[in-house]
């Protein structure tokens, strides 16, 4: 008997709409201390009303860059090519300086973007251009070009200033164009999503479509009983509330693209800056003071590694529920057509009831944390481990299971609990043998049977799979002891390419992971992943060192038969 369920947090999911990077980010700092503290989002200089600002690095300081990642990609012919039309297209601009996109939407959502260029001469601009055809000379330093459809440019003597129609440039004020500089001092490129100057018509408008979509949707399902239709209507008018709660509760919501050609990285930064008073400013606040528990287990050195931290609001706890409601919903309706009798079902319906009751249990508590490290040095083992708020419950539960387990004849599954302690923690052991039509690099991974270690604690559950995970386990209770607390991150993750090719190549070599470890083998061959909180907002840095995108690029090449690359 199978059974599907799945848990959504929905704090995970406002994080998500709310991920963040502050403007004046210690862009180096940051780069090269990952114990750096995440800097405070400065305010704009100018009030400027667009919903989406992207704002673009002058162009001496970006080139370089872009042509390194270029050359990374597409080796020195792509390289090429991108200066080439970089340069082709910015003659008569002022490339000591930034460009940007300014984009606000009328009640309607109907966009009007306003490009700023950094003007130094107009004719030279205009006679770049040419191929476009003349431009016509509307008087009052404004002109117009037909590319098919008519855009409008003004000389406001420092910018230029590029729109789809008269009264967006003419009614543009270029004063907001000193926010610039501070947008891009880190980054190359910057993208601002500003969710308060959505107007409240458009964002009305976003609720009563989403209203009418709800409404169609049960309409169109005369199966649901009342009770069902109440839950489901329930559970997606929470999905609305959380929607414009997202929307009215952040201010900034940021992508930033840094390339350090020095350190050999490129880093994307995700971030927002949360609204004064809201819900998710408290969230932050809360996450600066709060520990870590399982922080022992990641290893810098592994081959993969990662932990995270998710902040759940007493009030959330319905929505939470509610979520989890709707799930197992569907694994019920599974169980009962499954089933050999009703009595199954009704055991197997119990079972999952009281697991979500443990999820359930652990969300109460205010926070769920959890960690993974992998490691390949000679076999592959991997540990997993969560938080839980009674781990005799699990163990309670897990004895059920094994007993189940044991009555079925022809379940090969074998559970052993408490088969042993250590460090405080109590051992258990799951065994799946392997089916005789595995393949043969299964069997070189797992072996002949899957196993799994199991250490329950009286708040976590930690798991180890692999070949040696009788060993694993132990020196993962051991790490978690040793460092029982520590200062939490949201989300910080390690991965190194070299050390999974490696591992990849010894089970079955093919030639694109030959072509990706000839190139990672090199170093700079990792990816990270660090979050950091501030004062109302929470930055997530996702670095990739060169070697990473530079392998994915031979991979692909390999994988085409090693035809050239390019743009």
């Amino acid at each position: 008997m199978k059974m599907k369920w799945f848990v959504r947090s929905s704090v995970m999911a406002a994080l998500a709409f709310a991920a963040p990077t502050p403007a004046d980010l210690l862009y180096a700092q940051v780069a090269k201390s990952q114990s750096a503290s995440a800097a405070i989002v400065d305010e704009d200089d100018e009030e400027d009303a667009s919903v989406v600002v992207v704002g673009l690095a002058p162009v001496d300081t970006m080139l370089p860059n872009v042509q390194h990642l270029a050359r990374l990609v597409a080796g020195g012919y792509g390289a090429g090519t991108v200066a080439t039309l970089i340069k082709q297209y910015t003659g008569g601009l002022d490339t000591s300086r930034p460009a940007g996109v300014f984009v606000e939407l009328d009640e309607s959502g109907t966009p009007s973007p306003v490009a700023c260029l950094p003007l130094r001469n107009l004719d030279e601009f205009f006679q770049q251009l040419a191929i476009f055809g003349e431009p016509e000379d509307l008087g009052d330093d404004l002109y117009s070009f037909n590319i098919g459809n008519s855009i409008y440019l003004r000389d406001d003597e420092e910018w230029l200033i590029v729109g789809q129609s008269e009264d967006a440039v003419l009614n543009f004020d270029a004063a907001v164009t000193e926010n610039l500089k501070g947008m891009v001092a880190k980054y190359d490129l910057r993208v601002q999503v500003n969710p308060q100057n959505i107007p409240e018509e458009l964002l009305g408008f976003f609720m009563s479509q989403m209203q009418a979509g709800l409404e169609q949707g049960m309409a169109s399902n005369p199966n649901m009983d009342e009770e069902q239709a109440e839950a489901a209507r329930a559970n997606a008018e929470q999905m609305m509330a959380s929607f414009q709660e997202g929307i009215e509760g952040t201010e900034k919501f940021v992508i930033g693209l840094a390339v350090n050609k020095a350190d050999k990285k490129t880093m994307l930064d995700i971030g927002t800056k949360f609204v004064e008073g809201s819900k998710f400013a408290a969230q932050i606040d809360k996450m600066k003071g709060s520990m870590a528990t399982l922080a022992g287990i990641p290893q810098e050195a592994s081959m993969m590694s990662a932990q995270s931290l998710q902040l759940i609001a007493p009030e959330e706890i319905k929505q939470l529920e509610d979520t989890m409601s709707s799930s197992i919903e569907a694994a019920f309706k599974q169980i009962e057509e499954n089933a050999k009798n009703p009595e199954d079902a009704a055991k197997a319906k119990d079972f999952i009831n009281r697991l979500v009751e443990l999820v359930m249990d652990s969300a109460r508590e205010g926070k769920m944390e959890s960690a993974l490290n992998i490691t390949v040095e000679k076999n592959l083992n991997a540990v997993g481990s969560f938080t839980v708020a009674d781990g005799k419950k699990v163990e309670a539960l897990a004895a059920e299971a094994a007993k189940a387990l044991a009555a079925e004849q022809d379940v090969p599954v074998k559970l052993q609990v408490n088969t042993g302690k250590h460090a405080g923690a109590n051992l258990h052991k799951l065994t799946v043998p392997l089916p005789p039509q595995a393949d043969e690099a299964a069997r070189k991974i797992f072996g002949e049977s899957v196993t799994v270690a199991i250490a329950t604690t009286p708040k976590a559950v930690h798991l180890a799979l692999g070949k040696d995970c009788d060993a694993v386990i132990k020196a993962t209770v051991d790490r978690v002891t040793a460092k029982p607390s520590s200062p939490a991150e949201m989300v910080k993750a390690r991965f190194n390419l070299t050390q999974l090719l490696t591992y990849i190549q010894s089970i079955e070599s093919n030639p694109v992971v030959d072509a990706m470890l000839e190139t990672a083998a090199g170093g700079a061959d990792k990816v990270m992943v660090d979050s950091k909180v501030g004062d109302r907002e929470s930055v997530v840095r996702i670095t990739f060192e060169d070697n990473v995108l530079k392998a994915i690029s031979s991979g692909a090449k390999a994988a085409q038969g090693g035809g050239q690359g390019g743009f």
